[in-house]
């Protein structure tokens, strides 16, 4: 009876560790990309990139500085889960990007960010991007015209 109970033990560590062993891999590899909208954009020379649990169980998994190359980053072995993705773009294009998102087999895991139009400086060149709320002027808020 001692014999056969030891080699039903043995039988079960063995199935054990072989179902451990020959488990499918839980990461994948998450490519980015950065699409240039203007062909005169300033270069990007790298990304800073981290990923954060969405569940807040783990910050940091991956905080790293990438360099691109074909104006893509791959990042291998990433767990699979729901991530809060931040990018920066060092250089001289000066850039961040957020976006939260599923790391999983059954996606394509490539991400893809457009840049914004940045140009390296030329003396004389220079035309900043002004926006402004036609709502919030003073001569168009309702409240500027009462009448005491």
């Amino acid at each position: 009876m001692k014999t056969v109970c030891t080699l039903l033990l043995a039988v079960l560590f063995t199935t054990c560790s072989y179902a451990q062993r020959h488990r499918g891999l839980d990461s994948v590899d998450v490519t980015i990309r950065l699409k240039k909208h203007f062909s005169k954009n300033a270069p990007v020379d790298s990304v800073l990139i981290f990923f954060d649990r969405f569940d807040h169980s783990g910050a940091g998994i991956i905080k790293q500085v990438y360099y691109l190359s074909n104006d893509q980053v791959i990042i291998p072995q990433v767990p699979e889960g729901r991530y809060y993705i931040g990018i920066v773009c060092l250089g001289a294009h000066l850039q961040y990007f957020s976006e939260v998102t599923f790391v999983n087999k059954r996606r394509s895991n490539q991400l893809k960010f457009r840049l914004k139009r940045s140009e390296a400086f030329t003396a004389g060149t220079f035309v900043p991007d002004i926006y402004f709320d036609m709502a919030k002027l003073y001569i168009t808020n309702a409240k500027s015209f009462k009448i005491k």
